[in-house]
């Protein structure tokens, strides 16, 4: 799959969060693989809400992500 943004960071503990942005947009739906048969997917706008885990353990708060995903 592809993002815009392609990396989505935590700006208060400086965490890389895309690998968790990516995980819950997987559970969104079937692999754009399986809709070639039709017509190309279009752009889609995405929003969502991951944790972020926080330095060492603590601090672990919610984020909210959006952006674009294109396949």
């Amino acid at each position: 799959m592809i993002l815009d943004p392609s990396f989505y960071e935590c700006p208060e503990h400086h965490t890389d969060l895309t690998g968790l942005v990516q995980e819950v947009l997987e559970d969104d739906g079937p692999p754009v693989a399986y809709l070639r048969l039709r017509k190309a997917a279009a752009a889609r706008p995405f929003q969502v809400i991951i944790t972020c885990p926080g330095v060492d353990g603590t601090g672990a708060h919610q984020l909210t992500c959006s952006g674009i995903r294109t396949k």
